[in-house]
């Protein structure tokens, strides 16, 4: 076997534990919000924190936005108002909702968010 294939076969493992890593990432991040009512996920008790719904909702967004979007020809975005309602600081790449008013958004709802977070993972 040349190096080419070994370094085929290692590319190929390391994809596949980089892969079981981010599900894994991914499914804690909602086991943390298990004990949460869907109130208390729109909670934002200061200015300056958000809400762990809007938190679940933004790393969604920029897995999509900088990896799927970009990476992948026939990705469909999930809901183009998302580019702004969770983008956080990405300045040039578009507007952003207000930080301090995300504990406000009432929509999208938390299943929806959960329904996106497995749309985008699902890909």
């Amino acid at each position: 076997m040349s190096n080419h294939g070994k370094e085929n076969t290692k590319n190929t493992a390391d994809e596949h534990q980089l892969a079981q890593y981010y599900q894994r990432v991914r499914h804690q991040s909602v086991t943390l919000i298990n004990s949460l009512s869907v109130e208390d996920c729109q909670l934002q008790a200061m200015a300056d924190v958000s809400p762990s719904k809007w938190h679940l909702a933004h790393t969604t967004w920029f897995f999509e936005t900088f990896l799927l979007i970009v990476h992948s020809s026939h990705y469909t975005v999930f809901n183009p108002n998302f580019k702004t309602l969770f983008n956080s600081y990405y300045n040039g790449i578009g507007e952003q909702f207000k930080r301090a008013c995300r504990g406000s958004l009432s929509r999208p709802s938390l299943d929806d968010v959960i329904t996106y977070r497995e749309y985008v993972a699902g890909r």
